[in-house]
């Protein structure tokens, strides 16, 4: 039985896009279309593929299962993914008639057959169509998001108001932009039970010294902004220290994080009340441990947040290197330990990347109870969310988005 491959792994590589040849790139085109353009009521045979753009790599789309087909048609990730890589190919081609235009290359070099003017502008108009089927909200430009939280028993109430952009035409890297789902339900969750997160105390609490809070892949800022607010309600933190820090690699995806950080916090300092603040900074976890440490990540945190961050196979290892750099390790003076809250959608085309979470930190069991402390699983849940406006609905599949909640933390710790 052949198997529907997703686009993140029939597409050409992002990054090779220009090594492709005008015949490869048609069929990739002819595979988005079999995938993302509306189809004609009862037009589509069983077992019809579509062609190979890379032999080598025996790549074939079917239709032996129409869920198949439907669960990869209805995966966000999947549907921004080739929003990102028909942006690139896009700008691949102009660059391409921009070179043959000033002489610097001819347009018989991008691939055999020979191409033509008219192959580059027929990619082109058929890339520019796809984009708009695929693109949907996020082509409708800038996209502002209300959103309130409210605690279990009615008591507390967080708002917070932030903007999503489009995705950035001149750099594919830009997805953290919009505000995914695992945001919204990890912001929720804390909102309902800050103890659960390490975000309120009892009274008889020693603890004094400032709280540390760190956001790993914040995106659009919710659960930084979301956490900020709420520690402002709690009375347990009237008169204690808070610092959270929200940090991005993309550069578009950051200013629009301190954008929405300014827009709710507007002061210079970022301060919400006098011992409450919030900064946004650029953290690139792959050249961490290869890099000097910037002044605002000298200190340890005490809460590490991360939602929808793990989507490579490489991500759960650099997180775990950043935090064991970052995380506050064990120690007898201290009463709570450091915890890391990880949400993760688990995505059918992403199995192995969600699988990278259990394989990369250690289990309780795995762990020598005599030896050095170490980064591993607390536990796990799985969260259970309706999917809404998803492409399924309406389509006969299930409409259920599902979640794993991880609590990692240094082992010889008791929570």
């Amino acid at each position: 039985m052949s198997v529907l491959c997703p686009p993140t792994t029939y597409l050409p590589p992002i990054a090779k896009i220009a090594s492709f040849s005008v015949t490869q790139l048609l069929d990739a085109l002819t595979y988005l279309q079999s995938l993302y353009h509306p189809e004609v009521r009862g037009s589509r045979r069983k077992r019809v593929q579509a062609p190979v753009y890379n032999r080598e790599q025996n790549l074939r789309l079917c239709y032996e299962d129409d869920n198949e087909l439907q669960v990869i048609r209805s995966d966000a990730f999947e549907r921004s993914y080739s929003i990102r890589w028909l942006t690139a190919l896009i700008a691949q081609l102009e660059v391409w008639q921009d070179l043959s235009h000033s002489g610097e290359v001819s347009l018989d070099d991008l691939g055999k057959p020979e191409p033509t003017f008219v192959h580059t502008e027929m990619i082109v108009q058929q890339a520019v169509s796809l984009l708009a089927i695929c693109a949907g909200v996020a082509a409708a430009g800038m996209i502002t998001r209300n959103f309130i939280f409210g605690s279990i028993d009615g008591q507390r109430r967080v708002e917070a108001q932030l903007t999503d952009i489009p995705l950035d035409n001149d750099d594919y890297g830009s997805v953290g932009a919009q505000t995914w789902g695992g945001a919204c339900v990890l912001a929720e969750m804390i909102v309902e039970d800050p103890e659960r997160f390490g975000l309120d105390f009892s009274s008889d609490d020693p603890e004094s010294r400032r709280l540390n809070v760190l956001e790993l892949g914040a995106g659009t800022g919710l659960v930084s902004l979301v956490v900020t607010k709420l520690l402002d309600t709690l009375p347990s933190f009237n008169h204690r220290e808070v610092s959270v820090v929200a940090t991005d690699f993309h550069p578009s995806v950051l200013a629009n994080l301190r954008s929405n950080v300014n827009a709710i916090v507007p002061s210079t300092d970022n301060q919400i009340t006098s011992t409450h603040s919030i900064t946004t900074h650029f953290l690139d976890w792959s050249s961490f441990s290869t890099t000097p440490r910037p002044n605002y990540l000298s200190y340890p945190f005490d809460v590490v947040f991360g939602a929808d961050i793990i989507y490579e196979a490489q991500h759960a290892v650099w997180i775990r290197d950043c935090l064991k750099g970052l995380m506050r390790r064990p120690s007898d003076s201290i009463v709570s330990p450091a915890v890391f809250h990880l949400v993760i959608p688990l995505r059918p085309t992403h199995t192995f990347e969600s699988s990278t979470v259990e394989s990369v930190f250690l289990k309780a069991c795995d762990v020598d109870p005599n030896g050095d402390a170490d980064l591993i699983i607390l536990s796990k849940e799985s969260i259970m969310c309706d999917a809404h406006g998803d492409y399924t609905r309406g389509q006969g599949l299930g409409e259920d988005v599902e979640y794993a909640y991880y609590k990692i933390g240094w082992s010889n710790t008791r929570l």
